[in-house]
C-alpha cells in the first residue's frame, strides 16, 4: 500500500468514491493514556463533525462490533497506531490480512480477526489507516512528530469525505 501522502489521498478517494458518508463508519483504536497509542482516538477528535459514525473503540474494539454493524456501513475504517517497521509518523492503508503480523494481542482479540468478522457480517469494505507510532509510554499526549502525522491524516480523510459529499446528489423535496 502507498506511503506517500498524495498516493494515500488518491487511495482514500478511490475507496470512498460514491459512498454516502452516512454509510461510512470510522473507529479509532487506542489508549489515550499511553502516548502515541492514542493515535486512533485523537484522529477521531480531529474528525468530529465530518461523519455521523465516529466510534472511539478504546483498547477493546471487539466490544464495538455490534454498534458498528447497526450503522449499516458500506465502508468501515479503523484508525490505529501500528508498528509498521517504518519511520515514526508514516501513514499507511492496510488490508485486514496485513494486520495479523503487525500488532498481535495489543487490544484483546487480534484486530485482523475483528476486521474479517465485520467484513463478513456487514459486506462492507474494511481497512485500516495505520500510523507508525514513536513512543508508547505511560503518559498522555502524542509525541511531537506524531502530532503532525495525525494532522495530515485527518486532513486526508476529511478531504476524501468532502469529495464524496459533492458526488452524492441532493434529494429533491417538494
Amino acid at each position: 500500500m502507498p506511503e506517500d501522502p498524495g498516493d494515500i489521498q488518491a487511495e482514500l478517494d478511490h475507496r470512498l468514491r460514491g459512498v454516502d458518508p452516512a454509510r461510512i463508519v470510522v473507529a479509532g483504536v487506542g489508549n489515550r493514556m499511553r502516548r502515541d497509542d492514542a493515535i486512533g482516538p485523537v484522529l477521531l477528535d480531529a474528525l468530529q463533525g465530518s461523519l455521523p459514525h465516529l466510534i472511539d473503540a478504546g483498547t477493546v474494539p471487539e466490544e464495538y462490533t455490534g454498534v458498528i454493524k447497526r450503522c449499516n456501513p458500506s465502508v468501515i475504517v479503523f484508525l490505529d497506531a501500528l508498528d509498521l517497521g517504518t519511520a515514526s509518523g508514516t501513514i499507511r492503508i492496510l488490508e485486514p490480512e496485513e494486520i495479523a503480523d503487525l500488532r498481535r494481542s495489543a487490544h484483546g482479540l487480534s484486530l485482523d480477526l475483528i476486521l474479517q468478522y465485520l467484513a463478513g457480517e456487514t459486506g462492507a469494505e474494511v481497512f485500516v489507516i495505520g500510523i507508525q507510532y514513536g513512543e508508547v509510554t505511560s503518559e498522555p499526549g502524542l509525541s511531537p512528530g506524531i502530532q503532525e502525522a495525525v494532522r495530515i491524516c485527518a486532513g486526508m480523510i476529511r478531504s476524501s469525505i468532502l469529495v464524496q459529499k459533492k458526488d452524492i446528489p441532493e434529494e429533491n423535496t417538494l
